[in-house]
């Protein structure tokens, strides 16, 4: 009997970053499934059954990383069981209000471009709760 995979969405614009990012955690062992921005993610984390750890992309088109938090402070019962971590290549200062979302959530950030070894230990970092 095989153990289960823990599954990882990849939230993000950037296909080149998904390509990159799925083949990097599938040789982690991870089961790797990804979406193009915060609406598609929003529709499939909704649907999905079991937690995932969310990498998202702070800036994309239709609904950025930072609606697709405020929805998931938002919803108390589908939404937070998967654990979220925020990826950006923006330097510039994140608000006071989208800070304390952050930590509310405990939603770390990982800066672009980003250490694979350091992107690997927050994944396997963070746990998720019984499905």
């Amino acid at each position: 009997m095989s153990a289960i995979k823990t599954s990882v969405l990849i939230v993000d614009d950037d296909i080149s970053i998904r390509e990159t990012l799925r083949s990097l955690l599938e040789d982690a062992g991870y089961a790797v499934f990804e979406v193009q921005d915060g609406l598609q993610a929003l529709d499939y984390l909704r649907k999905t059954p079991s937690p995932m750890i969310v990498l998202l992309d702070l800036m994309m088109p239709r609904l950025d990383g930072a609606g697709l938090l405020g929805a998931v402070a938002g919803d108390t019962r589908r939404l937070v069981r998967h654990r979220y971590i925020l990826m950006t290549a923006s330097h510039e200062t994140l608000s006071l209000a989208f800070v304390h979302l952050l930590s509310d959530l405990t939603v770390p950030v990982l800066h672009k471009p980003f250490d694979i070894d350091k992107l690997l230990e927050i994944i396997a970092s963070r746990k998720l709760p019984p499905a």
